[in-house]
């Protein structure tokens, strides 16, 4: 039964890795490794009557994001050339798109860079600390959408 999980899911799952993995094919196949091997070590605890796909797509983003704290991505700021000069009005500034955050939003931004202690910061909340994380992105996630709309002229 796990060889044939094995061979109808692979290929999507190493493809989902590699597609949130920016395309680093090597990294997509540690990623989707890890997958197969805590299916292996879970199998007996795992309903396989049921669809076995949202299990793996699961344990997919677990690995992606344990992969992505282990190799956090590093630019080399001499690569990058000069910016050239552009209007005032090119981009908004950060606190224009940071004061359309909800407050509790931007408190907890604002928290959680400034170096609060991420146990005692879940706690106050009444969260756990992967909830905290998974609220810390989902809010990143809307800022960029925020920045992007501004960029592209759909903004305030």
């Amino acid at each position: 039964m796990y060889n044939q999980i094995l061979k109808r899911h692979y290929a999507g799952i190493l493809l989902y890795c590699c597609v949130r993995l920016q395309g680093d094919r090597y990294a997509a196949e540690d990623c989707t490794q890890e997958v197969f091997l805590a299916l292996y070590r879970k199998f007996h605890e795992i309903d396989t009557t049921k669809d076995i796909r949202p299990w793996l797509y699961a344990a997919a983003d677990r690995e992606i994001l344990a992969y992505r704290r282990r190799h956090p991505q590093t630019i080399d700021l001499e690569s990058i050339p000069e910016p050239a000069e552009t209007p005032a009005f090119a981009e908004p500034p950060a606190e224009s798109i940071l004061d359309r955050l909800p407050s509790k939003d931007r408190s907890l931004l604002e928290a959680y860079y400034s170096g609060a202690d991420r146990v005692q910061l879940a706690r106050k909340l009444g969260i756990s600390v992967n909830t905290l994380y998974m609220r810390i992105w989902r809010i990143r996630e809307r800022l960029l959408g925020n920045a992007n709309n501004n960029k592209k002229g759909g903004g305030a």
